[in-house]
């Protein structure tokens, strides 16, 4: 924004100095560019302003330890590493039986849907273990599968770098207000971020 402010300034400078019949008509031209830059910056560069954690996994393919569970939760935690694979982030979750990044869907005690727990160094995570709360979910949920579904993504994406509840007005499957019965697939703006990291 700046920059635009000096390049509006020396703009007119030369017009002053070069076109003493003109300036009127070139001053309204400089200005009419000068919004219309402003315009472009602000519908480009700030939609996508993130919150981010300090730490990500450092490749663009995220290992996790292969998972089994029944159809009524291997389905929707399916889907959600397929929302993820698909969505266009240059991200890809990789099922393996030797991964350290575990998927647990059990009964917990706290009251959170789905917690992810991070080991770290610097900058690159080193593992990370998910777990799914069936306990709060299956108490809450009025559509089981997107319940699931969209906790799980919201999880997920702890661990390509993006935080809770972004300072956005976007739709974002990392904020905790979203609606976990129909958000169920990283959103834009969550994507965006994503690519930005990778």
């Amino acid at each position: 924004m700046l920059s635009l402010m000096y390049l509006h300034r020396g703009l007119n400078k030369i017009v002053k100095n070069n076109l003493n019949g003109g300036i009127s008509m070139a001053r309204k031209f400089i200005t009419s560019l000068t919004v219309l830059l402003v315009l472009l910056m602000v519908s480009s560069g700030t939609i996508y302003a993130a919150t981010y954690l300090g730490y990500g996994w450092p490749s663009k393919t995220i290992p996790i330890k292969t998972y089994s569970y029944n159809d009524r939760w291997q389905i929707p935690m399916n889907a959600a590493v397929s929302s993820w694979n698909n969505a266009g982030a240059k991200i890809k979750f990789n099922k393996s039986s030797s991964s350290s990044n575990t998927i647990t869907a059990a009964q917990y005690s706290y009251t959170d849907y789905g917690r992810n727990y991070a080991t770290y160094s610097g900058k690159n995570l080193k593992s990370f273990r998910i777990e799914l709360n069936s306990r709060t979910i299956s108490a809450d949920a009025k559509n089981f599968l997107n319940f699931v579904q969209s906790t799980f993504v919201h999880e997920l994406g702890h661990s390509i770098w993006l935080a809770d509840n972004p300072s956005t007005s976007s739709a974002s499957i990392m904020k905790h207000s979203r609606n976990r019965n129909t958000m169920i697939k990283p959103q834009t703006f969550d994507i965006n971020n994503v690519k930005a990291k990778y």
